[in-house]
């Protein structure tokens, strides 16, 4: 197919015999669809809001400043747009230049809604976006799941699910007793079915980062809702706290954003105010208490990264759980190095990580779906 048909196709201007032959080719493969989708992107962005000469002047002078050499993928990339834009191309004569494993490599994808339920019978239903599933009191559309509080139950004995969060994913789930808990990714919550009467409402996260918005105890007959994390039992009467306990953690860390809990390991009891954050030590049965910046804590339930005051190494931990990329550190000095910034967490990996290289400190190089520290 000819390319001129794809920017008639952008402007809207293909006749009916043309549409076919459009429709029919995007149709054959995801290649094509592939490099509809690169042609449109560089098409809507106007090459004259693209300054190249002064982007280029500007570049020039910071490398005759600077002994360190900048990146100027930013210039590359915008003349690239201009030649893609002007050069006719045949689609099969690129099919043939592009090597096999260039066209099967694994890419560094954007985390998204996804997660594993295991059902008290064992069953395993992938929840993931653009599918839904309903059974009992409980009910997904892919994105969130809900379940409902079971009015017929009998109080017996409790049934419970397990909801597991991949690398590269999060969920949100509401529990039967209306309790609103965010997973973040890498991560893996065990709670019941629904919760008897008259009896603590425990849940366990077995692993990873969770954010709780507690169902108040005094609509559930002054029930108290409680937490279990390798060790640590959380206490809480009707709050939002956020608990992080990665597998390869050392320590479990709760931040309390309102209201109040208690904290109960190893025999102590500690408890929280708001604003204030413990970190509990599994192995020397310790805990300590100080203030923490919630906010940043949080921003993950809110689609961000926020990175204050933090090493490059739990910077590309964080990164490498929600892009589900592999980290390898080369220079182990560089891992010690401290950084600040906030982030879109559903933005591009590249973009992120030119903007941490832009500070000089460090150099990242990206084979696959590794992330290689210079």
């Amino acid at each position: 197919m000819e390319f001129k048909l794809i920017l008639k196709k952008l402007n809207n201007s293909l006749s009916k015999e043309e549409t076919k032959i459009f429709d029919a080719w995007i149709a054959e493969s995801e290649l094509h669809r592939n490099y509809f989708e690169r042609v449109k992107e560089g098409y809507l962005k106007s090459p004259e809001s693209v300054d190249i000469d002064a982007g280029w002047s500007k570049l020039s002078s910071k490398l005759t400043k600077e002994r360190k050499k900048r990146p100027y993928f930013k210039y590359a990339a915008a003349a690239a747009i201009l030649l893609l834009m002007s050069f006719p191309f045949w689609l099969k004569e690129t099919q043939q230049q592009v090597p096999a494993q260039q066209v099967v490599e694994k890419k560094i994808e954007v985390g998204t809604d996804k997660a594993t339920l295991t059902l008290e019978d064992g069953t395993e239903i992938a929840l993931e976006k653009g599918g839904s599933f309903s059974r009992n009191n409980v009910h997904s559309n892919g994105e969130q799941l809900v379940y409902k509080n079971d009015t017929d139950k009998l109080n017996t004995q409790l049934k419970y699910n397990t909801l597991t969060i991949p690398r590269g994913g999060q969920f949100y789930v509401v529990l039967a007793d209306s309790t609103k808990v965010w997973l973040n990714s890498d991560s893996k919550l065990r709670y019941p079915v629904s919760f008897a009467d008259n009896q603590p409402r425990k849940v366990e996260l077995v692993y990873g980062e969770a954010y709780f918005e507690v169902s108040p105890s005094h609509l559930h007959n002054g029930t108290h809702f409680m937490v279990n994390t390798q060790g640590q039992q959380v206490d809480v009467l009707g709050t939002a706290f956020n608990i992080r306990a990665y597998k390869e953690d050392a320590v479990v860390s709760t931040a309390l954003i309102h209201g109040r809990v208690a904290i109960h390991q190893s025999g102590n009891s500690e408890e929280l105010s708001p604003g204030y954050q413990s970190v509990f030590d599994p192995l020397l049965g310790t805990v300590q208490i100080s203030k923490a910046d919630v906010n940043s804590i949080i921003a993950w339930k809110d689609g961000l990264f926020n990175f204050k005051d933090m090493p490059l190494n739990e910077i590309l931990a964080a990164i490498s759980r929600w892009y589900n990329a592999e980290i390898h550190i080369k220079n182990q000095e560089k891992a010690a190095i401290e950084f600040n910034g906030m982030f879109n967490r559903n933005q591009k990996l590249e973009k992120i990580l030119s903007i941490i290289e832009n500070t000089n400190e460090v150099k990242f190089t990206t084979e696959g779906n590794t992330i290689i520290v210079e």
